[in-house]
């Protein structure tokens, strides 16, 4: 006789604060809380002690570290080693402003929103208020709503959000399994002679398949086989292309030295044309659309970090502007499998026209 399989216990957690979930910690037990806090956000951040006893002290007094039923907790407050308490902070970016969500889609525990790219997915370093799932939760106040998958920052269109914990993994698992077919829009420089895609026509398909890995700390992913022994993450990327258009552009005077050369994957000549693409990811790596076109001599108009990291006073960082979007997700409807669900979002500004 198969037994029946045991639910997973709800563990208790205190409610986000502006649609910010606190930040979990384990109780060592062996001194008061409030040097356990000081001990582990000194492991955790790379501030002086003073500063962090500060900050520490204020977060007691403002009643910022609680209990998982949300009850504020005092510096001398004694806890059994693995006892969890959180910690609520405010985003460093509190009070900028935050754009409206266009809803694109509305079903069952999910909607799908058109990401701006003024925004990050999820609450992360610098950009926490400044996060799609942030905004959702303020936007419709429901703090427990989720990103379902993620889009990179500069990255517009459709984003999946879950509504609550009970529609979680209905929609997860559709990503999971890869029943999900994301549609990208891209404009790229004209590329190259790296041989690949070298004569570019409207109308080629390309199917471009990748080994790539991540190194932890690291703003880009490498394409190869990672070094023996490294920390990272891996894997073999799919992506299928498709070159929907081109834009000629007008001709440049080439200066002394390869200034105004606007291919840097290419020095010394500059691009005649961008060509307009539709990407279908297979495998969801981090960057890579923008690195496997990077790869092959395409790199994406307005991308700070392909094929090279450019410095921080460049336009593509002071002005982002990446041509890649996220222009369509299809799905078979959870409560129906039967259904697909289309959604659309609207093209953006420099693939308009393009499109027929």
């Amino acid at each position: 006789m198969v037994g029946r399989r045991r639910k997973r216990r709800q563990v208790a957690r205190p409610p986000a604060r502006g649609g910010i979930d606190p930040v979990a910690f384990t109780a060592n037990g062996k001194d008061t809380l409030e040097r356990q806090l000081q001990a582990q956000l000194e492991r955790k951040l790379s501030l002086p002690a003073a500063e962090i006893s500060n900050f520490v002290a204020k977060a007691f007094a403002a009643g910022d570290v609680v209990s998982p039923l949300g009850i504020a907790l005092s510096p001398d407050s004694e806890l059994f080693e693995g006892q969890r308490y959180y910690l609520h902070r405010a985003g460093p970016d509190e009070g900028a402003p935050l754009p409206k969500l266009q809803v694109l889609w509305e079903g069952e525990g999910a909607i799908v929103v058109n990401k701006p790219a003024s925004l990050a997915t999820i609450p992360r370093g610098s950009w926490v208020i400044r996060s799609v799932v942030v905004a959702a939760r303020r936007q419709f106040r429901n703090d427990e709503i989720t990103a379902a998958h993620r889009l990179d920052r500069l990255t517009t269109g459709c984003l999946l959000l879950t509504l609550g914990s009970k529609y979680r993994a209905r929609y997860q698992q559709l990503f999971d399994r890869r029943q999900v077919k994301k549609i990208y829009l891209a404009r790229s420089r004209g590329g190259d002679d790296r041989g690949a895609v070298s004569v570019s026509q409207v109308g080629q398909s390309f199917d471009f398949q990748l080994p790539m890995y991540k190194e932890t700390g690291s703003l880009t992913v490498s394409i190869g086989v990672p070094p023996i022994g490294s920390k990272v993450a891996s894997c073999k990327s799919r992506t299928r292309a498709l070159i929907l258009r081109k834009f000629p552009l007008p001709e440049k005077t080439e200066k002394p030295g390869g200034e105004g050369n606007s291919n840097p994957g290419n020095p010394g000549q500059a691009p005649e044309e961008e060509l307009l693409w539709q990407l279908e990811p297979e495998t969801g790596f981090t960057h890579q659309l923008r690195a496997t076109l990077a790869h092959f001599g395409y790199p994406l108009v307005g991308d700070p970090l392909y094929p090279e990291v450019l410095p921080a006073k460049a336009p593509e960082n002071v002005e982002p502007q990446l041509c890649l979007h996220a222009h369509q997700l299809q799905f078979p409807d959870p409560e129906n499998p039967a259904n697909l669900i289309t959604v659309t979002a609207p093209a953006p500004t420099w693939a308009k026209g393009a499109l027929n």
